[in-house]
Formats: C-alpha cells, sequence, structure tokens
C-alpha cells in the first residue's frame, strides 16, 4: 500500500534520516525498532507529511504521493499514531481525535458528527474513551 524510497531529511548540522527504503502492506503492522535517534519518528513525520522530504519519494497504491501536509496523507488513507497520547494538551481525547478533520457544518463544528465519528472508532478498536472526553 505504501513504500517510500531513498528518503532523506536533513536538520541543520544533522542527518537525521539518509537513504532511507520502507514499505508496508494494507493492514500490515509494522513497528519501527532502533535506539533514540535512530530516526523512526522523523521517517514517520515524513511520511505523515509533517516534515518535508528533502529527498526520495512516496507511493500510495502503487501510484507517486505527493505528501505536504498531514491532510495531504489523510485524503491519502493514512493515519498516524503519535509518541504522545496528547496532541494538544487542553483539547480532550475526542478533540485530539478529530484534529485537522473536523466535521461541520455551515462552517460550524458539527460536534454530533464528531461525537459518532469518535463512537465509530472506539467499536472498530474496541478503546473507549469515556463520556467526559468526548
Amino acid at each position: 500500500m505504501v513504500s517510500m524510497a531513498g528518503v532523506r531529511k536533513e536538520f541543520p548540522g544533522v542527518v537525521a534520516v539518509d537513504n532511507v527504503d520502507f514499505s508496508a502492506r494494507r493492514g500490515e503492522v509494522m513497528g519501527l525498532l532502533g535506539e533514540n535517534g535512530a530516526g523512526k519518528s522523523t521517517l514517520m513525520n515524513l511520511l505523515y507529511g509533517m516534515y518535508k522530504m528533502d529527498a526520495g519519494a512516496v507511493e500510495v497504491d502503487g501510484k507517486q504521493a505527493k505528501i505536504r501536509s498531514s491532510r495531504d496523507a489523510i485524503g491519502l488513507g493514512l493515519g498516524m499514531v503519535h509518541q504522545s497520547f496528547t496532541l494538544v494538551p487542553n483539547l480532550t481525547v475526542a478533540e485530539n481525535i478529530i484534529l485537522g478533520s473536523e466535521p461541520s457544518r455551515g462552517g460550524v463544528l458539527d460536534w454530533a458528527e464528531a461525537r459518532r465519528r469518535v463512537s465509530e472508532l472506539e467499536d472498530r478498536t474496541g478503546l473507549k474513551i469515556g463520556e467526559d472526553q468526548l
């Protein structure tokens, strides 16, 4: 489903990943292992559009993909479980889940649809968020 080839990301004074290839099939559960600073999070942040690649290519379902933002990644069917449980500490778990893909009606956040999406996610994964976090 997704492949990355020849990926490179450099930060000032540091080459974080260099000539990395990665691929995963639909439904495959993958673990990236390595010591701190090995580039695991950087690689996933590149795939999710949080960082811009300095070199390399991404394909999704066999087609070249341009991922410039997390919105692009989501549009391609890619998601990311972040290392930190809460992305924005002052938001609820549910608000963090819909962050970046907020349902709206007439330009206003549609809370009923947001709750429905989170409930659907709970049903699919078996994880329960809790009423106080909706």
